[in-house]
């Protein structure tokens, strides 16, 4: 009987892992890709649970993708603005 229990807690213990790795690891909140823009290549995060997308901009960090295109082609605070 008590190697019943120990199997049961043992198979318990590893769902338990396999689901804390798949809440905290796989799949990451962050899909990561790149836009170009202006002749210039920058770093894009898309969030998997909102569809949200951000530009990393030197100097000013994660932008709304949305705040970053005011015309095509036009990358604010860059060499063309």
């Amino acid at each position: 009987m008590t190697t019943s229990i120990a199997a049961a807690v043992s198979r318990l213990l590893i769902l338990a892992l396999v689901a804390l790795l798949a809440l905290t690891v796989w799949p990451t909140r962050w899909r990561h890709d790149h836009i170009s823009l202006a002749g210039e290549t920058y770093p894009v995060r898309i969030d998997r649970f909102t569809s949200d997308a951000d530009v990393l901009l030197p100097g000013e960090g994660w932008v709304p993708i949305e705040e970053l295109v005011e015309d095509e082609g036009t990358v604010p605070g860059g060499p063309h603005s």
